[in-house]
């Protein structure tokens, strides 16, 4: 009996108390369905969200092989990937790689043409720069600082240059680049090497014929007639057969004639006629009488 009496009290003492939790929220009931509603509302849009974000990173991963399988490489295709998917690791790869494409191409104008080798080195400045400061992937960061450290470095940009192979030296000691990254900051280091990217701020290639007047590929106006000549012996369209002749013309032909004192560089010697060998006169011979025999 008691058992069941401290059982019934137990009961009661829980039925009172969610009652009083019933009339303490009970003013407040609307507005905690509200929060309970936009609770589910969040969840079921997070879910969406990530369900759409998954799609579209597929689509831009297909995008991205299929620029990459490309015979011919274009910076172009993966800075367009890179502003559509920025702050991702899709779009940090893509800033990478056209990083990579736009500093090769700088270096190889450099030579022949400054000012768009220029541009080129400072996209591939901003592409570089972009993921150094967004990606926490060690392997792409790595990568993306030493890709810095060369554009800045074909730039002329030396100190920064030195930082930036410090920089892998220090946080990424076995990695791929460290060796060649410690290389290149001691050689920039030298004096000698400073001097030399001094002459070469200097140099400016021009190309062929830059200050030629006239438009490349166009044939330049010209005159035969124009040409000075000689007289009658220089008539550039009557010995270039460019007259028109009529059906009686007939054509001319020129004799070389000499003066009185020759012209040894235009007219030979006199063949020399041989002359004529007399045969040797030929003796008779007299036939030997034959005696008859007996």
């Amino acid at each position: 009996m008691k058992s069941e009496r401290r059982h019934e009290l137990e009961k009661n003492e829980l039925a009172d108390w969610l009652a009083d939790i019933i009339n303490t929220i009970k003013p407040y009931q609307n507005a905690i369905l509200a929060v309970v509603v936009l609770a589910a509302a969040s969840i079921g849009g997070y879910a969406w969200w990530v369900r759409q974000a998954k799609a579209e990173a597929e689509v831009g991963w297909d995008q991205f092989y299929t620029a990459l399988s490309g015979s011919g490489l274009d910076p172009a295709e993966f800075d367009d990937i890179a502003e559509q998917y920025p702050g991702t690791y899709l779009g940090q790869w893509a800033a990478t790689i056209a990083g990579d494409l736009h500093l090769n191409a700088g270096c190889g104008m450099l030579f022949v043409d400054k000012a768009n080798a220029n541009q080129e080195l400072r996209q591939a400045v901003d592409q570089y720069t972009e993921v150094c400061d967004e990606s926490r992937q060690p392997m792409l960061l790595e990568r993306a600082t030493f890709g810095l450290a060369r554009a800045l470095e074909s730039q002329g940009d030396l100190e920064q240059a030195i930082q930036r192979y410090e920089d892998i030296e220090r946080n990424w000691p076995e990695g791929a680049y460290a060796k060649e990254a410690a290389r290149r900051a001691k050689d920039l280091a030298r004096p000698v090497t400073k001097q030399w990217y001094d002459r070469f701020a200097k140099f400016d290639p021009k190309p062929s014929f830059a200050d030629q007047p006239g438009t490349p590929g166009e044939r330049l106006p010209f005159d035969f007639d124009s040409l000075p000549g000689d007289g009658s012996l220089f008539q550039p369209r009557t010995m270039m057969d460019l007259e028109e002749k009529g059906p009686d013309d007939e054509p001319t032909t020129t004799t070389p004639t000499t003066t009185d004192q020759g012209d040894a560089g235009l007219i030979g010697p006199d063949p020399v006629q041989p002359d004529p060998v007399q045969p040797d006169p030929v003796e008779p011979v007299e036939p030997t009488p034959v005696e008859p025999k007996n």
